[in-house]
């Protein structure tokens, strides 16, 4: 298995004689300062893995963060991926790869009963269910040894079937396992994050979804690219979207948005701005987060604006405070972390900073609150104790 300096998903498809993380990555010459770390537990090397994270299965994916490239080999039983059933949560499950041979998403998780709007992410793309339609998005192959994560509607329980008797064309994916788009304008290093976020969008213009086939979008933290995606068809919509994943080390850092036109080589500044939360994901194929050509005057408009929630975490109540760079109604949308719509409602706006109490009557958790105005769209991870 390749580790470069940086983030790795990575999953292990062979039994372990002795899964403790000391033996089974005992082949790795530069371990020094590295990390593992499961859904829920993570080991640190010093002179030995030392944490909560005690033994590596098979049937999860790992995050492994190396401090300089490295190799590790396998050394394991081979596992019939046929005979293991592997529970799946309501939510986000980081999920092993078991085959030793590629799949496409549909094959892989074709013994999921799916419902539309689930997701499943790699380290580079990712694709939304579809009743009817199967999966579609940018990630269309699962291979070994990487590692992925899905988030469902429900529980449920996932079985990899045989090796298909016809193979994937070997030009539909790379040694990698994720898209290569040398055309891309813009080039992004996932390795260098440890989180992300997804979207599903479009380029709108009176109302209506525009995107062309040479668009790409591409999503900055100053000057630095965080994430680019090409326009892709969607059949089920006769029209192109894009799937962006944004790659962050912390949350709340301020988004920009850019777009690239191939046919013509400009690249023009969108109007909308977000804040970052890890696997925050936003839109769906139905329901695209459009994105709008910023006009005069509106990219410096929405260098103002902000969204604020204080306290965070609150009990019953807290302070939502938000800048306009004009009066206007704006509206607000508060989902939960399976992505579902909790609250929506609007209010008016003027002009400068606004302030209003937010009293909700829901259940503890954690959710995202997103502010949709007519220069953007930003969005705030939030905590009810």
């Amino acid at each position: 298995i390749p580790l470069n300096n940086g983030w790795n998903w990575v999953s292990f498809n062979l039994a372990f004689p002795d899964p403790a993380p000391t033996p089974a990555l005992a082949s790795l010459k530069h371990p020094e300062n590295d990390l593992i770390k499961s859904q829920n537990d993570f080991a640190v090397f010093g002179g030995g893995w030392f944490g909560s994270l005690t033994s590596l299965g098979n049937t999860s994916m790992y995050q492994f963060r190396a401090d300089q490239p490295d190799t590790l080999k396998m050394m394991g039983n081979v596992i019939d991926p046929t005979t293991v059933n592997i529970p799946l949560n309501t939510g986000w499950n980081w999920l092993g790869y078991l085959p030793n041979y590629p799949l496409s998403v549909d094959d892989a998780l074709s013994s999921l009963s799916a419902v539309t709007g689930d997701l499943i992410k790699g380290q580079y793309g990712f694709s939304q269910f579809i009743n009817g339609f199967g999966w579609i998005g940018n990630l269309k192959f699962m291979y070994p040894p990487l590692g992925y994560q899905v988030k469902l509607t429900n529980p449920g329980a996932l079985t990899y079937p045989p090796k298909p008797v016809h193979k994937p064309s070997p030009s539909s994916f790379s040694s990698l396992g994720h898209s290569v788009n040398a055309r891309s304008h813009w080039q992004v290093h996932p390795t260098q994050y440890e989180h992300s976020m997804t979207l599903i969008g479009m380029l709108a213009g009176g109302g209506q979804n525009i995107t062309l086939p040479d668009h790409e979008i591409g999503v900055f933290v100053g000057n630095e690219v965080r994430g680019s995606a090409k326009a892709i068809f969607i059949e089920p919509l006769d029209a192109y979207l894009f799937f962006l994943t944004t790659y962050s080390n912390a949350s709340g850092e301020q988004l920009r948005f850019k777009l690239f036109d191939e046919t013509t080589g400009q690249t023009t500044d969108l109007a909308e701005s977000m804040f970052f939360a890890p696997d925050l994901h936003q839109g769906s194929i139905q329901s695209p987060v459009p994105f709008n050509q910023a006009v005069s005057g509106t990219h410096e408009a929405v260098l103002s604006q902000s969204l604020d929630v204080q306290p965070n975490p609150f009990n019953t109540g807290a302070s939502v405070s938000f800048g306009a760079a004009r009066d206007q109604d704006v509206q607000f949308t508060v989902t939960d972390m399976q992505g579902r719509e909790i609250q929506r409602f609007r209010m008016s706006a003027r002009e400068g900073l606004n302030t209003w109490n937010w009293q909700p009557d829901i259940s503890a958790g954690v959710y995202y609150i997103r502010l949709q105005t007519a220069e953007g769209t930003a969005v705030r991870k939030v905590v009810k104790e």
